[in-house]
């Protein structure tokens, strides 16, 4: 039975021919890029083939069309790293094309090296232009890419450098090639033993017969054991694995996940999969890989987190003011951000405090991490619990089956921030304290303790201390979490920003609804000052969209804000009196039903609560 390789460039060609002369591989190669890979793939089967071996686009496109497997060779990490490290520089602007196995190796080098790129990646033929068009507008000083890329590239007069295939990348695929066809040879039981060790590709894989000795071995596992293929076959298992727990579960047959266990210094994690399906009864799958592999896609998959809309998009320039009060707290702000010290932020409601939170977080060594926002008077205590620190598998009625992630743990290396956290049942804030103390969490329902590295930013509405004073909160948790504070000023208090706030918001509006509206005079803006503004800066921006939408407001509308507080002073009591009344009249009607009540006041939930609860104190 024949292997093949499709090599789709001469110098690989010429590479892999070299690589069996001197090996003996029973390999024969032909040279033919995506074009013409299907057609020479089938000339290759009809001479004989059973195995095909090609890399990047051209093997994409014989997998697709012939409908058979393809060994791919993958694009070598140190040639991209080599290129990008010596021919490029921090300021430089690296447009990385081709298909996927090319830009999931090249990103990370990137990373690694703090080089600004971009990855256009080719899906299939009908966008090709259409990425070669975003490159060009995005106008690279450096362009690396595969065979394909580079004659698109090429064809619109650019230079694109190839990264090409290594010798140990040939080898690697070279080796699994040829452990497929010994797989094809053997009986069909085999067969798949076999096709259950190769589809473990990124792990040491071992498998066990019923004398509990090695019958194959994946190249990687030989590669992490540092033995040959040679040497590891036949070998006993706990000549390897010197564990007593582990070789203890191997003889029980008891299936093990996730399990520490060492070989000398070095760490690995380690599952068995004892009998698995459509095997022999007493086949064991042994899968290990570094603690290391495990840390370094953990990092990964916290860093693409971005991707899912964890970040801070907001930063200390986009806070509009002109006020000395508000340039000290941002002062403090930016004196806070330098430290990894927990914040408690207060400030009434619209002031912004998670404007200030994100402006921290991005001025701070966590900046690359993710922002994790939360609302503490959105969910009720068992919700809230549940999203804070997540849950196992079957952990209660309604969970999912594969358990869920907790925000401390998406958080991680990042900041967690705690909006309006007074708000917090004091269970709750006992299980948060806890957390602070140790930096580490359990998940509901699960016996496992998870470290986490999270900053936390508090924020309430509220004074915590009158709070703390009323037995709502914690004292130890208050200390714990304000050991920064920050008072955010309310608008009333910082008139010249105002003005600057107003002009800015019309912009937004009148920019987002492409609608003209007229310039407010200086005496309005005037009158805008002398406004309480109850709401802060969200009732001026809904006061500015409310501009925006009818083409302009006359001079009573501002005298009518003005007048508000004073009129409902003078009338009928204190403004939060009114509000009062007004909202436990609603709830009445509404058969005391706080979401109609909140439905028919046009406020959430959490406010009508909110203003009940501060009734009743």
């Amino acid at each position: 039975m024949q292997i093949a390789l499709i090599a789709p460039y001469e110098s690989m060609r010429a590479m892999a021919q070299e690589i069996i002369d001197e090996r003996g591989y029973p390999i024969r190669v032909y040279q033919a890029d995506m074009r013409k890979g299907v057609s020479t793939a089938r000339r290759a089967i009809a001479g004989g083939a059973h195995v095909l071996i090609s890399r990047g686009g051209t093997a994409l496109r014989i997998r697709e069309t012939l409908g058979i497997e393809v060994v791919e060779v993958r694009p070598s990490v140190f040639s991209a790293f080599a290129y990008i490290h010596s021919c490029t520089g921090p300021e430089s602007r690296i447009a990385i094309v081709g298909y996927n196995p090319l830009v999931s190796i090249c990103t990370p080098v990137c990373d690694i090296l703090h080089r600004r790129y971009r990855a256009f990646e080719l899906l299939h033929r009908d966008c090709f232009d259409a990425a070669i068009d975003e490159l060009i507008a995005w106008e690279p000083d450096v362009i690396i890419g595969d065979v394909v890329s580079v004659r698109l590239t090429r064809a619109r007069g650019l230079d694109c450098h190839l990264i090409e295939s290594s010798r140990e990348t040939l080898i690697e695929a070279f080796d699994q090639a040829v452990l497929m066809r010994n797989n094809m040879n053997r009986h069909h039981a085999s067969e798949k033993k076999l096709s259950a060790v190769l589809h473990c590709a990124k792990e040491g894989a071992l498998l066990l017969n019923g004398d509990k000795r090695v019958e194959e071995v994946n190249q990687r596992g030989c590669n992490l054991l540092h033995m040959m293929r040679e040497d590891v076959i036949g070998k006993p298992f706990d000549a390897i694995f010197p564990d007593k727990d582990v070789n203890a579960a191997v003889a029980s047959g008891a299936d093990m996940q996730n399990t520490l266990t060492r070989i000398g210094e070095r760490r690995f994690i380690l599952d068995l999969v004892c009998s698995p399906q459509n095997m022999e009864a007493d086949s064991i799958v042994v899968l290990f890989q570094p603690v290391e592999t495990i840390q370094q896609a953990e990092t990964s998959i916290r860093t693409k987190l971005v991707d899912r809309g964890f970040y801070a998009k907001y930063t200390f320039d986009s806070i509009i003011h002109s006020s000395n009060v508000m340039r000290a707290a941002i002062e403090t702000a930016k004196r806070y951000s330098m430290t990894d010290s927990s914040i408690m932020i207060h400030g009434q409601t619209g002031t912004g405090k998670e404007l200030f939170a994100q402006g921290i977080h991005n001025a701070s060594s966590r900046a690359k991490g993710p922002f994790v926002a939360v609302n503490c008077a959105a969910l009720p205590g068992s919700l809230l619990e549940s999203e804070l620190f997540g849950y196992a598998p079957g952990a209660f009625t309604g969970a999912l089956r594969s358990g869920k992630t907790g925000l401390f743990e998406l958080a991680h290396n990042g900041t967690l921030f705690l909006d309006e956290v007074a708000e917090m049942d004091v269970f709750l804030q006992a299980r948060l304290l806890r957390t602070l103390q140790t930096r580490e969490i359990m998940r509901i329902g699960d016996n496992k303790v998870i470290s986490v590295n999270v900053r936390i930013i508090a924020a309430t509405n509220r004074d915590p201390q009158e709070e703390v004073r009323r037995g709502r909160m914690r004292e130890d948790l208050f200390f714990r979490l304000s050991v920064l504070d920050l008072e955010i000023p309310p608008l009333r208090e910082r008139k010249e920003d105002i003005p600057r706030l107003f002009l800015h918001f019309l912009d937004r509006y009148g920019a987002k609804y492409r609608w003209r509206y007229p310039p407010p005079s200086r005496q309005f803006l005037r009158e805008l000052e002398n406004c309480p503004w109850e709401g802060n800066v969200r009732a001026l921006e809904n006061f500015a969209e409310k501009y925006v939408t009818l083409q302009g407001l006359p001079a009573s509308a501002t005298a009518s804000l003005a007048r508000t507080r004073d009129q409902a002073d003078g009338e009928q009591g204190s403004l939060d009196a009114v509000i009062m009344r007004h909202v436990r009249q609603t709830l009445d009607r509404e058969g005391g039903n706080i979401a109609r009540t909140a439905a028919r006041l046009r406020v959430d939930r959490n406010t009508v609560k909110r203003w009940l609860a501060k009734g009743a104190a």
